[in-house]
């Protein structure tokens, strides 16, 4: 498992993949996935799990991964 600071524009249909997306506005963070591949479009995001730090969303993410996922985060905005 790898977790990679850099979210892509497009995932390659062959992977397995959690994503982290956050802040928000209200500073929570959104966990999605597992997913094999590329994701909904952003207006289409449903979230697995919404927790109120990045530390928290990275650890439900590790969770929901599999050995071979790879974990998508948005980097820590501070």
């Amino acid at each position: 498992m790898a977790i990679i600071e850099d979210m892509p524009d497009e995932i390659a249909g062959n992977v397995w993949n959690v994503q982290v997306h956050g802040p928000g506005l209200d500073g929570c963070w959104i966990v999605q996935g597992p997913f094999y591949g590329n994701v909904p479009d952003e207006d289409e995001i449903v979230p697995s799990c919404i927790v109120e730090d990045r530390d928290a969303a990275l650890t439900v993410a590790a969770e929901l991964a599999a050995e071979t996922a790879v974990i998508y985060a948005d980097p820590d905005p501070s």
